[in-house]
Order: structure tokens, then C-alpha cells, then sequence
């Protein structure tokens, strides 16, 4: 620095310049944070509004438009919701479930969703959270008439029709016992039962259920044992579709008397336009012309069940339109409009598959989810795609 040289003016503008740099720098970093929040909440709500959308177009049909579940779980569940991670949903949702109707979503596993858009639908689903209700799980309770459909399909082979034994082998022994006998079933209680179905009577020829049965048929043979323990006759629980499945069956055998039998149970709660089949039938079996009947009972059989394509496109939008699409355009299920194995099958073809559905696939079963009559008016309306 030179002598004479005085550089105090530049030194205070440089000092000001500095204070004012600071201070600068001070307002914005105290800003800083506002901005964040502002910018995530920003970010938040869309996401928010993204996973919305999304969930509405490919979730509600299983969990319902509330997350209050239909074929799938409730989502909107406050056990659920304080128990499962982020992470649960967004794995849950991308990779699917194992052994359940839930498809995976996410791109790399074959879905249609990115993980952002995955991220978004898991914070729709964790917006439930505030005011989830705590969701209890229906109790199971046991039913004889759902007892005695399960006998009548696996165990009357052996124990006879209704359990009343009857049937022999070829050297003219009984097969197996009869069952259906009040002071039989008073020698022992449920619980021996409830054992002899489980773990079977292998040296007696009577197999191990248990490894077969879930705990809940078991419960409902036990209760349908109870009914004739009462002394009470149980009818089966079964469609229409099967009872006339049983009815062509006797018709083949020319069986009329069972034929009628199937028809008596099948007529007062049939439905629809083929409702005038049953009559004509009917006549023609009680005038001995047994192949007339088989004829016209194979083609009832095979347009059974027939509904209202009207009724069925609001209850297509709610079970199937979230898989198929609104306008059956397919997505995470198979394109319907058209579609070659609905046109190449007969209504009681399709009845079948929907109630059992397609193991290990997004296709769920149906049986006990929709009625009949519902599965009929959701068939009806599929038929109108493939004209």
C-alpha cells in the first residue's frame, strides 16, 4: 500500500456490500423452508389427485370406490392402514399377492402402472387413514344347507343319497354306512365327527377329509350332522344351473322320476325368459316321451342361465370393468368386445367358469360373490358385444 494512498471509503463499501450480501442470503434461507413446504404440499396434491384417478379406474371394482372392498379386502381399514408400511402397499401393488385375486400392477412384473404411479396410488390408499373405521371381519357361521350341497357332491357316493347308505359293492356289501340316522348320530358328538372327517377312518375305507376340506366345509358337514341328528331335512344349496345339470343326467339314464325330482327343486327359483321350458318339459317327461324331453332339456341346459343384458352392464361395470375395461377392452383381464371363448361357449359354459374363475390368474371365482341371476344379466350383456 502506498503512503499517502487512503482506501477506508472502499473498505466501508465493501463492508456494506458484504452486510447487505448477507443479509441477503439470511432472508432466503429463512424463506427456504416455506418454499419446501409449499413445493411438497404442491407435489402431495397431485400425487394425491393422480392416485385418485388411478384407483378409480383400476381398483374399484375389488375394493370398492371407498376402499370399503367388494371382491377384494378393504382398503379403507384402520387396522390395515396402522399395520401395513408404505412400502407393504407399494410391493403389494406392484408385485400382486400370491394365491389371491390381486394382479400385479407394476410394469416390471407385466401391469400397466410405473412405480410413480404406484407411489401415487399408495398415497390415495394412505389418505384413508384419518377416519378408516376399524373393519370386522364377518364370523363365519356354519351352514347345514351349504353341508348338505358338499355331501351331496363327495360323500353320497359312498353314504348314499341325503346319507341314507344304500350303496353296495359289487359283491352286495355296503360301501359305507348310512349316516342320516338320528339314534346313529346321538352315539356320538360333533367333535367325534368333526375327527373322523379330519383325520379319516384309513383301515374302514373312510379317507382323511382334512387334508382336502377347508376348516369351514368341515364346520358345515358338523352342521348339517347336527340338523339330522335333530331329525330335520336339509335341502342342498344349489343353483338352478345344477340342478338341471342333474335333471339331463336322469333324462340320459331314462330316468324320469329323478328327472321331475331335479325339476321340482330347480322351477321355483329359475328365472328369465326360459321359464315356459320348464312346463313343456315337464309334460313331456310325465308322458313317457323321454327323448323329447332329453332334447329340449339339452338346450335349456346349454342357454341356462339367460338374463337382461340391461340389468347386467351396471353390475359388469362394478365386478368387471376394473380387469376388462368399461368397454370390454381388456387391460389387466382379457379384451371381451369381442371375444372368441365367450362366442365360441354356451351360456351354462360361461356360468361355470365365472363361478370357479381361472386359478392363478387376476380371474377371481364369483360363487358367492354374485347371484346367479346376476351372473345371468352380466352374460346377457357380454353377448351383446360379440353380435
Amino acid at each position: 500500500m502506498l503512503k499517502n494512498e487512503n482506501y477506508n471509503k472502499q473498505l466501508l463499501i465493501g463492508l456494506i456490500i458484504t452486510l447487505v450480501l448477507l443479509a441477503s442470503f439470511s432472508f432466503m434461507l429463512f424463506d427456504e423452508d416455506g418454499r419446501i413446504v409449499e413445493s411438497t404440499e404442491h407435489q402431495d396434491k397431485e400425487s394425491l389427485l393422480h392416485g385418485r384417478e388411478l384407483f378409480v379406474e383400476n381398483c374399484t371394482s375389488c375394493h370398492g370406490t371407498r376402499g370399503e372392498g367388494i371382491v377384494g379386502p378393504a382398503l379403507n381399514d384402520k387396522i390395515l392402514l396402522e399395520e401395513a408400511s408404505d412400502g407393504v402397499l407399494f410391493a403389494s401393488i406392484q408385485a400382486g399377492r400370491p394365491n389371491t385375486t390381486m394382479p400385479a400392477w407394476g410394469q416390471a412384473y407385466g401391469g400397466a402402472l410405473t412405480d410413480e404411479d404406484i407411489h401415487a396410488v399408495v398415497s390415495f390408499i394412505r389418505a384413508f387413514e384419518a377416519n378408516a373405521p376399524e373393519v370386522i371381519v364377518d364370523e363365519f357361521i356354519p351352514s347345514a344347507s351349504r353341508g348338505a350341497s358338499l355331501f351331496a357332491n363327495t360323500c353320497f357316493s359312498c353314504h348314499g343319497e341325503n346319507g341314507l347308505g344304500g350303496v353296495e359293492n359289487a359283491d352286495g356289501t355296503e360301501v359305507a354306512p348310512a349316516i342320516n340316522d338320528t339314534a346313529t348320530l346321538k352315539k356320538n358328538n360333533n367333535d367325534w365327527y368333526e375327527q373322523v372327517i379330519v383325520n379319516g377312518l384309513p383301515a374302514s375305507g373312510m379317507p382323511i377329509w382334512g387334508q382336502t376340506l377347508s376348516n369351514n366345509q368341515v364346520e358345515d358337514l358338523i352342521a348339517l350332522i347336527e340338523a339330522w341328528r335333530a331329525g330335520e331335512d336339509v335341502a342342498p344349496e344349489a343353483t338352478v344351473a345344477q340342478m338341471l345339470n342333474s335333471a339331463h343326467f336322469s333324462l340320459e339314464q331314462s330316468d324320469g322320476e329323478n328327472a321331475l325330482f331335479y325339476m321340482d327343486r330347480a322351477q321355483p327359483i329359475a328365472f328369465g325368459p326360459l321359464l315356459g321350458d320348464f312346463d313343456s318339459i315337464r309334460t313331456d317327461i310325465e308322458s313317457g316321451k323321454t327323448k323329447d324331453a332329453l332334447a329340449a332339456m339339452t338346450e335349456l341346459r346349454n342357454a341356462w342361465p339367460t338374463g337382461d343384458a340391461e340389468a347386467g352392464e351396471p353390475l359388469y361395470q362394478e365386478a368387471c370393468a376394473g380387469c376388462h375395461g368399461s368397454e370390454g377392452q381388456g387391460g389387466v383381464g382379457r379384451k371381451l368386445k369381442p371375444n372368441d371363448f365367450i362366442q365360441e361357449n354356451t351360456n351354462a359354459d360361461l356360468f361355470a367358469f365365472t363361478l370357479v374363475g381361472r386359478e392363478g390368474t387376476a380371474m377371481r371365482a364369483f360363487d358367492g360373490v354374485l347371484t346367479e341371476a346376476q351372473l345371468a344379466d352380466i352374460i346377457s350383456f357380454l353377448r351383446t358385444w360379440q353380435e
